[in-house]
C-alpha cells in the first residue's frame, strides 16, 4: 500500500517539479506588521516568480487582514504564492495558542527554541492535538490556507527531530523523531494535493532527510538556510559566514575571520549554524538535486560583495538563491547582478 501511495505522490511531483523550474526568482518574508500592505504592494510590482509569505490571519493581531484578495492580486501578477508555516514549534502568536500554554502545559511543548527566537517552542510533532491544529477540517490551518487560494506551503522546523528536548521527550514516547517527522510531512503532502494536484511542498532545511526515498517522494523542493551565511535572532542580521569545509570549523583560523558580532553568535549558541560548514549542506543539497528535488537557498546577507558572492555561488550549483536580513523584514528587490 504504502508503495501505491509513493508511485502516485512521485507522479504529482513530476507536474510540480515543472511548475517550479519556471522559477527564477524568489522572494522570502515573514514580518506582519503596519507595513503589510506596502510590503504586498512592492511584491506584486515586482518581478519575483515565487513568494513565501506569512499567512499573515493565522497572527493574532492580524485576523482581518483581507488575505484572500492579496493572494489574488499576486496571481495575476504572474506569481506563485507559498505559505510559510512552521510544523516544528508552536509559536505563542498564533490564533491557535491558548491563555495559560507554556513549556510543558500542554505536554506536547517541550522547550524554548535553541536559537534564541522569542515566543516559539518545539513540539512533540507526532500529537494528535498538535496535528489537529493543521488538519482538522474546520479550524484547521491548512484547510484555511487552501481556501485562501496559496499554491502550496513551506515548511519550517522540519529539523525538530533534531532538538535536543524532542529527542528527550521521543526517547520517553517510544518513538523514532525522524521517521514520524517523515510520516508527518507525508500527512501534509497527502492533505495539500488531494485539494489541489499542483500544491508545492517546500522543505527548509533538514536536507539530510534528502537519502530518505520516501521523504523525497512527497516534497517539492528543498530551502536550506544559511549555506554560506548567517546572522543572529538578536543582534547581527547577517554577513557571517560559515566554515566553508568540516575541517574548518572551530579552528582558530575559522574563528579569528569573524567579526566580534558574529563571534559573539558563535561562541552563545554551541549548536548554531557556525558550528557546521556549507560542505556538509552542499554535500545533501546535491543528492536531493540529483533525485530531482528543485533547491532554493536563503543566506542571511548585508554586504553587497557577500550577496554578489552568494548569488554566484549558489547559481553555480543550479540552485535558486535568495539573500536577505535575519529576520526577513525587508524587501528585497530581485538580484540583477549576474
Amino acid at each position: 500500500m504504502l508503495l501505491i501511495y509513493l508511485v502516485f505522490m512521485f507522479i504529482f511531483s513530476f507536474t510540480v517539479h515543472d511548475t517550479l523550474s519556471d522559477v527564477d526568482q524568489w522572494f522570502y518574508y515573514l514580518a506582519v506588521d503596519e507595513n503589510i500592505d506596502t510590503i504586498m504592494e512592492q511584491i506584486i510590482a515586482s518581478d519575483y516568480d515565487l513568494v513565501v509569505i506569512d499567512p499573515v490571519i493565522t497572527e493574532i493581531y492580524s485576523t482581518h487582514y483581507d488575505m484572500a484578495s492579496a493572494i489574488a492580486a499576486m496571481h495575476d501578477a504572474g506569481k506563485l504564492v507559498i505559505a510559510y508555516i512552521d510544523i516544528g514549534q508552536a509559536e505563542d502568536y498564533r490564533t491557535y495558542w491558548e491563555p495559560g500554554w507554556q513549556i510543558g502545559n500542554p505536554t506536547w511543548i517541550v522547550g524554548g527554541d535553541p536559537d534564541g527566537w522569542e515566543g516559539n517552542y518545539p513540539v512533540a510533532y507526532w500529537y494528535d492535538e498538535w496535528q489537529s491544529i493543521w488538519f482538522d477540517p474546520e479550524t484547521g490551518y491548512l484547510p484555511l490556507i487552501v481556501d485562501l487560494g496559496f499554491d502550496g506551503v513551506y515548511l519550517d522546523w522540519v529539523e525538530a527531530y533534531s532538538d535536543e528536548n524532542v529527542i528527550a521527550f521521543a526517547e520517553l514516547d517510544g518513538v523514532d523523531p525522524v521517521q514520524e517527522m517523515i510520516w508527518f510531512i507525508m500527512d501534509i503532502s497527502e492533505y495539500g494535493k488531494s485539494r489541489d494536484a499542483d500544491f508545492v511542498i517546500i522543505a527548509q532545511n533538514a536536507a539530510e532527510l534528502a537519502e530518505f526515498d520516501d521523504y523525497v517522494a512527497v516534497i517539492d523542493a528543498i530551502a536550506q538556510e544559511h549555506v554560506w551565511f548567517d546572522g543572529g535572532a538578536t543582534g547581527i542580521e547577517g554577513d557571517c559566514p560559515l566554515p566553508a569545509t568540516d575541517d574548518d570549523i572551530g579552528t582558530d583560523t575559522y574563528i579569528a575571520s569573524l567579526s566580534l558580532e558574529c563571534r559573539q553568535l558563535y561562541e552563545d549558541y554551541a549548536d548554531s549554524t557556525l558550528h557546521v560548514s556549507s560542505e556538509e549542506y552542499l554535500h545533501y543539497l546535491q543528492i536531493a538535486q540529483t533525485k530531482g528535488l528543485r533547491i532554493f537557498t536563503v543566506d542571511y546577507a548585508l554586504q553587497p560583495e557577500n550577496i554578489a558572492w552568494v548569488y554566484a555561488e549558489s547559481r553555480a550549483y543550479g540552485f535558486i538563491p535568495f539573500v536577505s536580513n535575519r529576520p526577513l523584514n525587508q524587501f528585497v528587490p530581485p538580484y540583477e547582478g549576474s
